[in-house]
């Protein structure tokens, strides 16, 4: 039998285990494929892709347009959810403190979406869904937990029109008229 300390015979040569340090060549060559072999996984993980539509902000993110006095949007679809399901958004810093707010997408699909905090609004919106389901408009969950759900109602070929206004007099935060047409 033979200790691991012992040289080995096979006919005609002798060999021993060598166990000096590799060279500083070979040493850099591993290093250099390891790093490279690092960049490739990184460059192959999946990178969030940007729509095709929908207007881009300087930071990168799909742009919004806010409801002001008066607005008028004919929808295809509403939103309703919470702003950490907006992280694709440009959500102002103030916003992020409310809780559930509506995106309303227009018809046009070249026109912002509609960003709505207003709790008089919501609350009309909120109220109509059932109504809306019941006339044929698909609802449905997009979206996971972890990342934010939200609530989608898609009106099809029943578009809504909606106005918001206020009266001439009304202060700034005074509550937005609602007004709906089917």
């Amino acid at each position: 039998t033979m200790t691991h300390l012992e040289k080995w015979r096979v006919p005609a040569e002798t060999h021993s285990l060598d166990l000096s340090p590799m060279g500083n060549d070979e040493q850099t060559m591993i290093e250099i494929t390891l790093i490279l072999g690092a960049i490739m996984l990184l460059s192959m993980v999946k990178k969030p892709t940007k729509p095709l539509f929908g207007q881009l902000t300087l930071t990168g993110e799909l742009a919004l347009d806010w409801v002001k006095n008066p607005t008028e949007i004919i929808a295809s679809k509403i939103w309703f959810c919470s702003v950490a399901a907006l992280s694709e958004w440009n959500v102002p810093e103030w916003a992020k403190e409310k809780g559930i707010v509506a995106l309303i997408f227009p018809v046009s699909e070249w026109e912002n979406p509609l960003f709505v905090t207003q709790k008089s609004i919501l609350k009309v919106l909120e109220f109509n869904c059932a109504t809306w389901e019941s006339k044929g408009a698909k609802c449905s969950l997009i979206g996971s937990k972890l990342s934010g759900q939200k609530t989608c109602i898609e009106f099809g070929e029943n578009c809504p029109t909606f106005k918001f206004s206020k009266p001439d007099d009304a202060r700034q935060f005074d509550p937005y008229l609602v007004e709906i047409e089917e």
